[in-house]
C-alpha cells in the first residue's frame, strides 16, 4: 500500500478479494486516505467484514458486471489503484480492466507458478498503467514494523477485526476447511 503502490491521499481504490490480506490492504487504503475503498468478493461475509474494514462500496462479482461496477462509482474513469489479492489470471486481467488510465495495478495474490495471462498489447503500451508486484507489500521489517506496531497501538489498524476464528491445535482441519469454504476470513491458531 504505502511501498509498493503509494496510495495517495483523495484516491479511489479497488481490492479484489477480501479475505485476510484483502482485508489488510482496505485497511492500508484506509489509512492512505483513500477517498473512496471498493472491496470485490463474491462472498456476502466478505464484503460486510470489508465495510468493516474501511471500504466505502462493495461489489459481487458474480451479480454485477464488474468493469462497469467500477467505472460507475469512479465517474466513468476507473481506479486510480487495485489490488489483485486473489493470485488467479482472470482477476489479474480485471484489475488491469478497470484501472484507469494512468493507474496502478499491484499484483498481491500469489498465482500459481504456471498460470499466465494474456493482456492486449496495444493496452500495456497505450494506457500508461503501472503494473506491480508486491511481495509482502515491499515490506523492510526495520522499517516498516514500527510503524505497523504505531498503527496497531494507535487504533488506526485494527489487527483483531482481521481475526474471525480463534481455534485450539486439535481444530486445525475444520479450521483449514472452513478457510478453504469462504466461511472465515482469518483463523489463528491458539
Amino acid at each position: 500500500m504505502f511501498n509498493t503502490a503509494q496510495v495517495k491521499p483523495g484516491s479511489s481504490v479497488v481490492v479484489i478479494g477480501s479475505s485476510g490480506v484483502g482485508q489488510a490492504v482496505i485497511q492500508g487504503a484506509r489509512i492512505a486516505g483513500a477517498a473512496r475503498i471498493i472491496a470485490v468478493d463474491p462472498l456476502e461475509n466478505k464484503r460486510s467484514a470489508a465495510l468493516g474494514s474501511g471500504a466505502t462500496d462493495t461489489i459481487d462479482p458474480t451479480s454485477a458486471d464488474l468493469v462497469d461496477e467500477v467505472r460507475r462509482l469512479t465517474g466513468g474513469r476507473g481506479a486510480d489503484y487495485t489490488f489483485e489479492v486473489v493470485g488467479d489470471p482472470t482477476t489479474i486481467t480485471q484489475a488491469w480492466d478497470i484501472a484507469r488510465r494512468g493507474g496502478t495495478v499491484a499484483l498481491v495474490g500469489m498465482p500459481a507458478a504456471d498460470a499466465m495471462i494474456t493482456m492486449p498489447a496495444f493496452s500495456l503500451a497505450s494506457d500508461d498503467k503501472r503494473l506491480c508486484g508486491s511481495l509482502y507489500g515491499g515490506t523492510q521489517a526495520r522499517r516498516d514494523i514500527p510503524l505497523i506496531v504505531e498503527l496497531a497501538e494507535t487504533g488506526r489498524l485494527d489487527l483483531a477485526s482481521m481475526v474471525t476464528r480463534r481455534v485450539p491445535l486439535h481444530e486445525v482441519n475444520d479450521a483449514i476447511r472452513a478457510l478453504e469454504a469462504g466461511e472465515q476470513i482469518r483463523t489463528v491458531v491458539v
